[in-house]
């Protein structure tokens, strides 16, 4: 089976009805999806907003400390 991608404007009556009709084949099957340049989901901004944020107020933490946090834990839970 081949996947083909269709982007489709949501305001244009003749695409909702293209949609509509193509529901109706049983041959094929839909799933919604948003595109990469789509703007990000209200969840995702806030996070992007907090790691602005994070990074603005000196809120990080180094690649090696999590590494070796991630170590420690593992060796306690063994």
């Amino acid at each position: 089976m081949e996947n083909y991608n269709l982007r489709v404007p949501e305001n244009s009556n003749k695409a909702k009805a293209l949609i509509e009709y193509l529901k109706t084949l049983d041959f094929i099957e839909f799933k919604k999806s948003r595109m990469l340049q789509d703007e990000p989901s209200e969840i995702e901004q806030k996070l992007i907003d907090q790691g602005f944020d994070d990074l603005r107020n000196n809120k990080l933490i180094a690649h090696q400390e999590v590494k070796q946090s991630i170590r420690e834990r593992i060796k306690r839970s063994q």
